[in-house]
């Protein structure tokens, strides 16, 4: 149970970073602290699996494991540095105004929690079926197969959308881009395509599990 919840907070504050156009800047920096916090306390209560690497053989299910979770590790950690050294409030005193100002720091902010999201959104995906598992114990809740099928070809149309709108592509190439036509619409339509967005690299990297890594 205290895992689902962590999940969930985990998913809840990066969702809520991604969101700072519609919200006072200063949470943005604050929820990015929090997420920190949820962060290390994730990893404080899956401490196991970071011992179990120098106890078992490394399959090649094992190696892509550790590689998608280490990017995820590292890809997050230059997104809150970054994030530091651009702090308009917090760190605000602490951080030179040239470092705040830098722009390469700055595309770096913009572009690296797009690579971040396709990292937790593969990460999610690796682990699907126990997540999917807890999820429909903890709710009761069952979804016939016809229909899971099509609120995937759905959930699939609707993160494409929104790739497009969001220029998915343009920041990941460090574009200087700030607002997008997704940010011009209202918080719960834009969390509904960020989210299908990430619910794509879910699929695939499902789908990828299943058939190339058992």
């Amino acid at each position: 149970m205290k895992r689902y919840f962590l999940d969930a907070a985990l998913l809840l504050f990066f969702l809520l970073t991604m969101s700072f156009h519609f919200l006072p800047r200063i949470l943005h920096e604050v929820f990015g602290l929090i997420m920190f916090a949820v962060v290390i306390w994730h990893l404080i209560i899956n401490r196991r699996w970071f011992t179990s690497l120098s106890k078992s053989k490394l399959s090649r299910k094992k190696i892509f494991f550790v590689l998608i979770n280490f990017s995820t590790l590292i890809i997050f950690m230059l997104v809150l540095v970054t994030g530091i050294f651009m702090s308009n409030y917090i760190f605000n005193d602490v951080i030179p105004l040239e470092i705040r100002r830098n722009m390469t720091i700055h595309q770096l902010h913009v572009s690296l929690p797009y690579i971040l999201m396709i990292l937790i959104s593969l990460h999610i995906g690796l682990h699907w079926h126990e997540l999917w598992q807890r999820f429909t114990h903890f709710t009761g809740l069952k979804i016939y197969k016809a229909i899971r099928y099509i609120f995937l070809i759905m959930i699939i149309c609707s993160g494409i959308y929104g790739s497009f709108l969001n220029r998915v592509g343009d920041r990941i190439l460090m574009k200087h881009i700030f607002a997008t036509p997704a940010t011009e619409l209202s918080l719960g339509i834009f969390l509904l395509l960020f989210l299908s967005t990430m619910a794509i690299y879910v699929a695939i990297i499902f789908w990828i599990n299943k058939k190339y890594l058992r």
